[in-house]
């Protein structure tokens, strides 16, 4: 399966403009053939050449070969790619890692999209119990207050009615007091 390695700058050749990419591909024997392929720009048909460009022992050697690469290298490369003017077998891989790209790129941007929205979901749920808390808190101080007053007000009618009471006893025991004399 080839593997994007690198994006170089465009480079032109006959009048069109070309956007060359080095691809790696893992070969049997643990090293890695690195493939220069050209697409035009805005649209067409990948060119590549019939064979690879380099083979290294590694990965990392192939993407410390490509950061070498000059601008008249890719240019030559691209001349050689175009003289032999055939659409290589490596193009219908190529392609199908492309589209293959796209799609996966497509699909991550879909599930990012589909958790930012479940995010703001969260959010705005998050921001109605806030709401919630702060009403039910709201009326539960009012409430506790509304049962102070109310434990106010009767302990001060109580009040008044032990002093009522209090204040009749004392009269009556005065009446009583003034009639036996």
């Amino acid at each position: 399966m080839f593997h994007r390695i690198q994006e170089f700058g465009l480079v032109y050749a006959g009048g069109r403009v070309f956007r060359p990419r080095l691809y790696g591909d893992p070969q049997a024997d643990q090293s890695w053939a690195g493939w220069l392929i050209f697409f035009p720009v805005p649209a067409g048909v990948a060119i590549a050449p019939p064979s690879p460009e380099t083979t290294q022992a590694t990965l990392t050697a192939l993407q410390a070969w490509g950061t070498g690469l000059t601008v008249v290298y890719l240019e030559g490369a691209l001349d050689r790619a175009l003289r032999v003017a055939e659409h290589s077998p490596i193009l219908v891989h190529l392609v199908d890692a492309e589209y293959q790209a796209l799609d996966d790129a497509a699909r991550l941007e879909s599930a990012a999209h589909i958790e930012r929205m479940a995010a703001d979901v969260d959010e705005a749920a998050a921001d109605a119990a806030r709401v919630d808390a702060e009403r039910i808190r709201r009326e539960r101080l009012d409430a506790e207050s509304a049962v102070a007053a109310l434990d106010e007000r009767s302990a001060t009618a109580n009040a008044k009615h032990r002093r009522r009471s209090a204040q009749a006893r004392a009269d009556r025991g005065r009446r009583q007091t003034v009639k036996k004399r």
